[in-house]
């Protein structure tokens, strides 16, 4: 009996190996991908791994201006009052921001970031507030959640942030930079999260030895997007052609982010702070990645309580992301999976989509760019045939020294020749003031921002719109209306950006006064102008 005992429990462990084999990835089966707002088949199975936005800029909070923010956001569309637990990071996931400093395609340097969830009290029927009847004296109801230490705080993550040189090659760093750091709860509402900001996310920004800051937690959606027009064969209101009549669909969500401030010097290939835009050294790669163990074993618990879960094995590659929405609008379906899986030194595998992106067809036949019929300023132009070298430029390589009217010396190139897909940051570039900053990035002017890194308030989805249907400088004979004024009609955010890392918005309240968290709209930028 207790050998017939042994081989079922043996099985079982066998089984869940498999399992987990099939599902992160063995050695020959296609490993389990997905990334960015749930564009790849396999993010719904894995949304806590779901890399949905990446953003690299040189800080512009006063005095900061010698620092580079990194920032990576996971778990989209999180409704604020989704309790009782919330939304943390999953402790079995190696998250990580990758920078590229010599054009091959390989990280030269990665921050890796893993976290470890805590219960004060595991007898609590509450999740991640409860009251502390031993701390509070009377076992009344008190504001719950007032610091990062607050024994109501029950369930609570702190997080460990790893420097990893050279190519990780799934593995975990030992140079440790930081641990034991406190993540703060999500905004759970006025009575358990009172003060949100001043009292929870503001003190959770930690500064290094090195004057490096980094922050985790729950932060406001940022990026906005007419979502249900988009992916309705861009059925887009106000005509496509207007920056305003859309409807944001990211609006009253929040989303899990992990922001990395380094000073400039830490990041260039020579460890200089360029003041050239032209010097070699200048040009960053960034992207973000997710991964896995290869190997999860799920062990019976027999009278013991739940099952014990362990993960063993190197850590295999699951989200990806760079610049934003190239797996969602240019990588086919059948490799948006492969595309979230692989690294930008293996690139050259989805040059053909990008050269000839079926999105540039889908525009011209949507918004009538080529109609037949009398030819007109309006009708004149479609987009751009295949071969499309300026998209290349943009998404892949870099854009080259003197290829920008009017800004002879911009350049965010770095590339071995091949394509490497994620943002190109140029650090010589210094910060555009407060005042005449675009949302449009380079297309509006102002070279800090898009596709030169990516700023939170930089307006991605009108920029793409336009550079697939050649409405950008790269393709003048294309730069024309309606190419160049493309648009979802949605130009602002739902919630106020912030001028101090990590950027980011203060998260929506899961329980407001009015009951409404969806219900905002204010102006992203500066002096309520939309450049």
């Amino acid at each position: 009996m207790q050998k017939l005992f042994t081989r079922k429990m043996l099985a079982l462990a066998l089984l869940g190996a498999m399992l987990a084999m099939l599902f992160a990835g063995g050695p020959n089966t296609q490993p389990a991908q997905a990334s960015s707002h749930r564009e790849a088949p396999l993010i719904i199975a894995d949304p806590l791994a779901d890399n949905t936005d990446v953003y690299s800029f040189r800080s512009y909070e006063a005095g900061r201006e010698g620092f580079v923010t990194l920032i990576a956001n996971f778990i989209p569309f999180q409704e604020p009052s989704g309790g009782p637990h919330f939304y943390l990071f999953d402790p079995t996931v190696l998250y990580e921001i990758k920078i590229d400093n010599t054009g091959d395609g390989v990280e030269d340097i990665t921050y890796q970031f893993t976290f470890n969830t805590q219960v004060v009290n595991p007898d609590s029927a509450l999740g991640m507030a409860a009251p502390n009847e031993a701390a509070a004296g009377t076992g009344g109801i008190e504001p719950l959640i007032t610091s990062l230490n607050d024994p109501d705080y029950n369930e609570y993550q702190t997080y460990t942030v790893r420097l990893v040189q050279g190519a990780t090659n799934g593995r975990l760093g030992r140079t440790v930079l930081a641990s034991g750091l406190r993540m703060p709860p999500s905004n759970i509402g006025e009575r358990t999260t009172p003060n949100y900001e001043a009292v929870l996310g503001l003190p959770a920004v930690n500064t290094l030895s090195s004057g490096a800051r980094v922050f985790a937690g729950q932060r406001d959606e940022g990026f906005y997007i007419d979502v249900g027009a988009i992916f309705d064969t861009l059925a887009l209101r106000g005509g496509g052609i207007s920056p305003t009549g859309g409807v944001d669909g990211t609006s009253g969500f929040n989303v899990n982010t992990i922001a990395f401030e380094a000073p400039i010097q830490a990041l260039t290939r020579n460890n200089s702070v360029p003041t050239n835009p032209t010097d070699p050294n200048a040009v960053i790669g960034v992207w973000a990645t997710a991964s896995r163990q290869t190997t999860r074993v799920i062990r019976p618990s027999v009278g013991k309580g739940r099952d014990i879960t362990l993960n063993a094995g190197p850590y295999r590659q699951v989200s990806r992301l760079g610049n934003p929405l190239v797996n969602e609008l240019i990588i086919p379906l059948r490799l948006k999976d492969t595309f979230n899986a692989s690294t930008p030194a293996n690139d050259v595998q989805f040059a053909p989509f990008i050269l000839d992106p079926q999105l540039a067809r889908l525009i011209s036949a949507v918004f009538g760019i080529n109609v037949p019929g009398p030819i007109t300023p309006a009708t004149a132009f479609t987009a751009p045939p295949a071969n499309r070298t300026d998209l290349v430029a943009i998404f892949a390589t870099g854009i080259p020294a003197g290829a920008v009217p009017g800004a002879p010396t911009f350049t965010n190139f770095l590339s071995d020749g091949q394509p490497h897909e994620y943002q190109r940051l140029n650090v010589a570039i210094s910060p555009t003031p407060a005042g005449v900053r675009s949302r449009l990035g380079l297309l509006g002017n102002d070279l800090a921002g898009f596709p030169n890194g990516r700023r939170v308030f930089d307006d991605v989805v009108d920029i793409d719109l336009r550079a697939v249907a050649g409405g950008t400088p790269f393709t003048p004979a294309f730069n024309v209306f309606p190419n160049n004024v493309l648009s979802d009609g949605v130009s602002n955010n739902d919630l106020p950006y912030l001028e101090r890392f990590p950027y980011l918005g203060v998260p929506h309240s899961g329980n407001t006064k009015t009951g409404k968290p969806h219900e905002h709209h204010v102006i992203c930028c500066t002096n309520g102008v939309l450049p």
